[in-house]
């Protein structure tokens, strides 16, 4: 079937860069999910542990601010993570108010799971395209995101 010939797609919206890229998005995430789901994680639980695995121990206001995610929902992510022995909440040095959240051995070993999964399934996304087909999809989906971004002020 050639692009923009599925009938269960609009044809306006089979062609639409933005529709492909959420719609990219979408089956990537099931992917990732599928794969994660038998070792007891999702996409929304990886999110935390690999920031955290990337940055270090933080504070539960600091994971919001450099995530996408929002104050309630990351905290429903990390009592499940912690639930899970995946974090370990520290009271703060610095501030007795704010606990620092870090990762346990466990959820060290779920960050590189994770960081696997991810780039296993990036990988089978351009297992068809040359190397430079691969370069020239990341670039242009780049500057789709800074198109939008500028064009919304964000």
């Amino acid at each position: 079937m050639a692009l923009g010939e599925d009938p269960a797609i609009h044809p306006e919206a089979a062609i639409a860069p933005g529709y492909l890229a959420n719609h990219a998005a979408r089956v990537f995430n099931r992917l990732v999910d599928s794969r994660l789901r038998p070792h007891g994680l999702t996409l929304a639980l990886l999110g935390p542990i690999l920031l955290l695995s990337w940055k270090g121990p933080m504070r539960q206001r600091d994971l919001v601010a450099d995530s996408a995610v929002k104050q309630p929902a990351m905290v429903a992510l990390l009592a499940k993570l912690e639930a899970l022995a995946l974090i370990a909440r520290t009271p703060s040095a610095d501030d007795r108010r704010a606990a620092l959240v870090s990762l346990t051995e466990r959820g060290m070993a779920a960050a590189a799971l994770g960081r696997e999964i991810l780039l296993d399934a990036n990988a089978l996304g351009v297992a068809a395209l040359s190397p430079e087909e691969a370069q020239a999809l990341t670039r242009l989906l780049q500057r789709l995101i800074a198109n939008l971004e500028s064009a919304s002020g964000t």
